[in-house]
């Protein structure tokens, strides 16, 4: 029981440092930035981000989106009417008459994109960072939300029950206070028998 309760411990706080460590990289630092993360649903990027990755991107405005250059990596609305963003590389940026604009290209596409230039408006982030494969078990939590839960509660049952068995196992009881060598086992040492032989008159 104890082996069993230690390897529990053990996967227990492995399953937590990985948790902890996923809300820090998912969560923490693009909101830090001022952005979000995404999952990337198609091979167009391959082979640096593909299917299944999750990106991690950073705010971009006004303010820093003179920072944009040709080799970023945006997330962006191609199309103003439709809330679905894509996620492609900067290939030319060029001066319009209303800003600026970004064409963008697959890294695993041929041609440019067809929509045409982006504007400065439509780009929602820079990706600074990928997450391989993370976006899978992303898009399975927030489909199968309560199944994730039951899941996770019966695993916290399960640690619990093993706890709580291994504390009720009766552990060898110390020796008494005060207790001597005597009341230890041992092999007794062979007593020397005395002959007495008498002597004849």
């Amino acid at each position: 029981m104890r082996i069993v309760r230690t390897i529990c411990d053990v996967l227990f706080a492995a399953l937590l440092v990985v948790v902890l460590a996923l809300v820090v990289v998912v969560v923490v630092v693009p909101r830090a930035m001022g952005g979000v993360s995404l999952t990337v649903l198609s091979g167009s990027m391959e082979p640096g981000i593909k299917p299944g990755d999750m990106v991690a991107t950073r705010a971009v405005d006004a303010s820093n989106q003179d920072s944009l250059d040709i080799g970023a990596v945006i997330v962006f609305l191609p199309y103003p009417d439709d809330p679905t963003v894509v996620t492609h590389r900067i290939v030319a940026v060029t001066a319009g008459k209303n800003g600026i604009l970004y064409t963008t290209k697959g890294d695993n596409v041929k041609d440019v994109d067809p929509w045409g230039p982006v504007a400065a408006s439509h780009v929602r982030g820079e990706v600074v960072y990928v997450i391989p494969k993370v976006g899978y078990l992303s898009n399975w939590i927030t489909n199968q939300f309560p199944l994730a839960v039951l899941i996770a509660g019966v695993a916290l049952i399960g640690y619990g029950v093993v706890v709580f068995i291994s504390s009720l196992v009766r552990r060898p009881a110390s020796p008494r206070h005060g207790a001597g060598p005597s009341q230890v086992p041992s092999r007794a040492a062979p007593r020397r028998v005395l002959a007495t032989v008498g002597q004849e008159d």
